[in-house]
């Protein structure tokens, strides 16, 4: 069974919390976009559309779905700008409930959405936490959970992890 390929916005395909980000002046690949979600709000991101294009190639190993809080609004604002296609499957990912849980909001969400199927999951949000939490669920399939630190955003070690994993399958 091919895996799911679990991709957050902010964190992995927007490093927000890039010093180059505060600065305003994104390195070669980058390009600041303004983008209005369907609630109204705009978000400042940075993307770099060869990201879409590693992406793309994973496509021939996994089936890529977006776990993020931008849901839908992913496939209409940020898809297009990185080369992805706009109707990738969306965990519905409910509000957290506040104080959250201490392996993360999204991580039973996203667990009850695979469910068996093996999966990868790149978020800036995951922790040893969140990965203790899904080890210990009986009835989840092979998976790799990668953090994705939200200064740096994905790397070639990323989508190399990406690739043997599923190569793996």
């Amino acid at each position: 069974m091919r895996p799911w390929l679990l991709l957050d916005v902010d964190g992995p395909l927007n490093p927000y919390a890039a010093p180059w980000f505060r600065q305003g002046v994104p390195p070669k690949g980058y390009a600041f976009h303004a983008l209005t979600l369907r609630n109204g709000r705009t978000y400042r991101v940075a993307l770099n559309p060869e990201h879409g294009h590693r992406l793309r190639l994973l496509a021939g190993l996994c089936d890529l779905a977006w776990a993020t809080t931008w849901l839908e609004d992913a496939n209409r604002l940020v898809a297009p700008l990185i080369g992805l296609p706009d109707d990738l499957p969306v965990v519905p990912l409910a509000p957290p409930a506040v104080p959250f849980p201490a392996w993360g909001w999204k991580t039973g969400q996203v667990a009850e959405w695979v469910g068996s199927r093996p999966f990868v999951w790149l978020d800036d949000e995951i922790t040893q936490q969140t990965r203790d939490w899904l080890d210990a669920l009986p009835r989840l399939g092979p998976h790799l959970d990668r953090h994705v630190p939200p200064q740096v955003g994905l790397t070639d070690a990323d989508f190399d992890a990406v690739e043997a994993f599923a190569r793996a399958r």
